[in-house]
This record gives structure tokens, C-alpha cells and sequence, in this order.
């Protein structure tokens, strides 16, 4: 995580030691020197090469739904089949003839029309640490699943670090953000959030705190309009007193960090995009009730505006502590009332204002939007408790924006929800369909701090239709 000139190295009287360099020279001040690719529309020729939407997103936000959201009650509903497949829900009406979802995603239902389905994501892994990274990363973990909740740097890095290697943007924002938090256990980090093998410089920023605060403002990074004058001099201080310190330093990996990444620093404290991006104190509370003040609806509005300051990709991970029942979409029991009353509606409503705002500015043609999960939930409800339980076998993933077209639907689970009928879509190909809607050829060989070389996605991007 980057911690961003913390408070404890303001203080004149303390010297910078090696230690404190090392944890500001491993700054994700991602591609600066080391890429010339920058944001663009691909050309004809490279559409042609590519494919259709090669190159259609300017960026992507991810509403990552940890804990696996049931398929059966919101987007692939099974009204057809016995009620404990059905579950307690109806369905309603979409704005396309013929797609229904669960009663309780109304708002969702409007966007139908902008959006496409994809109703056969599937694999193997049936616990939540290991479906994540290989939704992350592309690849299956091999290790156990205690291990998964053990990041370390041998790991695959998540796609938004790759982003942030090969192609950054030519803004000040970092590249690559997650908000609020990683999606850790009690005593662990689950792997496949950071930049594993690429190394720190690729790790995302975190924000941290709660974006529901009246006065939120970025832990790690308190850049608010408010802040006074003389704490920006401070920094500007800092990295002058670095400046003078790694002439004493090696030409070694660490000196190199700090020269690539004080530039980058500067550009991001000074940025006035970033500046306002991070100041939800300053957002109308008209704005803020739109997405709902909560939590979740809080982070995809800040997500939302980190994309205008700049950033490539941002994902916004639901967190366990939102909700009275406190386990995010991971319902193995109240399924239904957890659903109705604690993780609809707060979904619902962010995504309808996101979708709603994104239309409105022009934004949504060049802005991927992506509605996922490590899982789905099982076809048949748990009775003793009123749960569905943990389901790789088939799941539904929402994709928008970025040229494609709406109203589709790519895949089908069978006539129980329960296993891939036609079209089957792995986490290598939904990683593989970012990457290609970015304008990355997924096919791009990377190689890790070792010199090792790597491909970022073994699989073909999703063949979904664009306007």
C-alpha cells in the first residue's frame, strides 16, 4: 500500500534513515520513464488487428462485490423452477424485452438496456481467497487456501498493476486504486490485489477510512483544498532532503526507485484534479444521497472521481462491515432478508447513480463499468437457514460503457442456474476483455523483477457485440 509521506517524517528534527527512503522510494508513482504508452484511441488499423472494442475504455471501474452475489436473485433470475431454486424473490421487467431481473434491482433494471450480461463465468475454485486472485490475475492459484491469505511477491500481479507497468496515462493520479481496503481475513492478505511479481512500484494506492464521513479525506494521501499551504511545503522539503541524500546512496534498484518516483510525487501533491477528486467534503449532499450514504455508495462515488483525476483503474470492494450481518454478499444464511434489506438496495442505488452520471457528462463511451464477484451463490437454498452457499460452477458478471452494446446477453447457465449451458467464460477471459477494452493486447509478454517473462492473459477477450 502507499503510504504517502506519512505525518512521522514531518518532524525537522527527525533525519530521513534508510528504512523511511526505502518505504517512500517503493511509492506507486507507476510508469514514469519506463512506458510511452500513454492514453489514446486506437486507431483503425489496431481495431482491425485487435478486434472489435480494442481500445474503446479511456479507464474502468470495477464494483467488486466480495463474497459472491447470487446469480438466481439478481440478474439470472429461474422463475420457472421449484421455490427452493427460485428462492422468495420475483422478478421484474428490464428496459429490454425479455431480460428479467430480481424484484429488488429496479435501478439496476433501467440500465439494461446499456448493458451486457455475461451468464457463464465459471471455475473451479470454490473458496473466496482463490476465486479472487483468479479474477484478479487471470491465473489459478496454486497454492492451499491458507496460503492464498498470505500475499507475497511471487504471486501474479492484479491487472490494474499490469495497467499501471504498461500503460498508465499520462495524468497525475496514480494509476491503479483500490477503495477503501483490500479484501483481507482476520490475520492475512489475500493474494492477487497487489502487483506480486512486478514488485512495489506497481502496488495501488488504498484510500482507506470510511468515504461515508462527512469529512472524508484520504488517510494516506490528505490532499483536501482545505490543508494548509505549509504542509505542502513540508513535502516539497522532504524530497528535496532526499534529493540530497541519494547522492550517498549506491546506484543501486532503491536510488533508481527515488529518482523515477520524486516526479511523480510532485505531480500528484500539487495536482488540483486530485486536490478535489479526494475532497467529498466538499461534494453537494444532493450528489452524495444519490449514490447513498453508506459505505459502498460512498466509495463508487469517490471511485468515480478518481477516474476523472486520472486513474485507470479503480476498484471498489464491498466490505464486510457494511450491513447488520456483516459477512458482504457471502449469505449463507438470511440470504433473502440480507438481500433485501442490506445489499440490494445500497448496490442498486450506487450503480444507477454511476451509470446515471457517466451518461449524463459523455463519459460512459469511454468509461468501462463492470459489476462482478469471485463467485456466484448455489442454485438450491440452504433450508435450515435460508442461505445459499459458495457456487464457482456458474455465476453472471455486468459489463457497460466502452462502446459496448447494450441489451445483450453473452452465455446462459442451464435451466437450474447451476452449470454453464452455452458459452462458458473464465477469469482468464474476463481479464483478458479488460485489458483488450483498454487497448493492451492481453497476448503482451511482461517480465517480473526477475527477469521472467510472462503473458498477461491466456485467454481471448470476451466476444461481446459493440455499437
Amino acid at each position: 500500500m502507499q503510504n504517502f509521506l506519512g505525518s512521522s517524517l514531518m518532524q525537522p528534527s527527525l533525519g530521513i534513515t534508510r528504512r523511511e527512503m526505502i518505504r517512500i522510494g517503493g511509492l506507486s508513482m507507476a510508469g514514469v520513464g519506463l512506458s510511452d504508452l500513454v492514453v489514446r484511441a486506437a486507431t483503425d488499423a489496431e481495431r482491425a488487428k485487435h478486434g472489435p472494442g480494442f481500445g474503446r475504455a479511456k479507464n474502468c471501474i470495477i464494483l467488486y462485490l466480495s463474497g459472491g452475489n447470487p446469480q438466481h436473485d439478481m440478474f439470472d433470475p429461474k422463475p420457472d423452477t421449484p421455490a427452493e431454486i427460485r428462492g422468495e424473490f420475483n422478478t421484474i421487467e428490464t428496459t429490454v424485452p425479455g431480460i428479467r431481473f430480481g424484484e429488488h434491482c429496479q435501478l439496476s433494471a433501467k440500465h439494461m438496456h446499456q448493458m451486457a450480461l455475461v451468464r457463464s463465468m465459471h471455475h473451479e475454485h470454490n473458496d473466496h481467497g482463490r476465486g479472487s486472485y483468479w479474477m484478479f490475475t487471470g491465473e489459478k492459484y496454486l497454492g492451499s487456501v491458507p496460503d492464498v491469505n498470505s500475499m507475497s511477491r511471487q504471486d501474479m500481479p492484479h491487472m490494474g498493476s499490469c495497467i499501471a507497468r504498461i500503460a498508465p496515462g499520462d495524468g497525475p493520479m496514480f494509476p491503479f486504486v483500490l477503495v477503501p481496503h483490500r479484501m483481507d481475513v482476520a490475520g492475512g492478505r489475500r493474494a492477487g490485489q497487489f502487483a506480486g511479481i512486478l514488485g512495489g512500484k506497481y502496488d495501488p494506492m488504498l484510500t482507506g477510512g470510511n468515504p461515508n464521513d462527512d469529512d472524508f479525506k484520504l488517510k494516506h494521501l490528505p490532499l483536501a483544498p482545505s490543508i494548509a499551504p505549509d504542509v505542502i511545503r513540508r513535502r516539497l522539503r522532504l524530497i528535496e532532503q532526499l534529493n540530497q541524500q541519494t547522492g550517498s546512496l549506491q546506484e543501486n534498484a532503491l536510488a533508481q526507485s527515488l529518482h523515477e518516483n520524486q516526479t511523480k510525487a510532485l505531480d500528484v501533491i500539487g495536482s488540483e484534479a486530485v486536490r478535489q477528486a479526494v475532497d467529498l467534503a466538499g461534494v453537494d449532499k444532493a450528489t452524495r444521497a444519490r449514490y447513498g450514504r453508506n459505505l459502498f455508495g460512498q466509495s463508487v462515488l469517490l471511485g468515480k472521481r478518481l477516474l476523472d483525476a486520472g486513474t485507470r483503474l479503480v476498484q471498489c470492494n464491498w466490505e464486510r462491515v457494511q450491513g447488520r450481518n456483516g459477512f458482504a454478499w457471502d449469505t449463507h444464511w438470511n440470504n433473502f432478508k440480507a438481500l433485501k434489506e442490506d445489499l440490494i438496495p445500497p448496490f442498486d442505488l450506487a450503480y444507477h447513480a454511476l451509470m446515471t452520471d457517466l451518461e449524463q457528462t459523455g463519459q460512459l463511451d469511454e468509461t468501462l463499468v463492470i459489476v462482478a464477484a469471485e463467485f456466484g451463490r448455489s442454485p438450491k437454498v440452504t433450508l435450515k437457514n435460508g442461505g445459499r452457499e459458495h457456487w464457482p460452477d456458474v455465476y453472471t458478471i455486468c459489463l457497460a460503457g466502452a462502446g459496448i452494446e447494450g441489451g445483450q446477453v453473452y452465455g446462459a447457465s442451464d435451466k437450474l442456474g447451476a452449470y454453464p449451458a452455452e458459452s462458458p467464460v473464465e477469469p482468464a477471459n474476463f481479464v483478458a476483455t479488460i485489458y483488450h477494452l483498454l487497448g493492451i493486447d492481453p497476448a503482451t509478454e511482461l517480465h517480473d523483477q526477475q527477469n521472467r517473462p510472462f503473458t498477461l492473459a491466456k485467454a481471448k477477450p470476451i466476444p461481446l457485440q459493440f455499437g
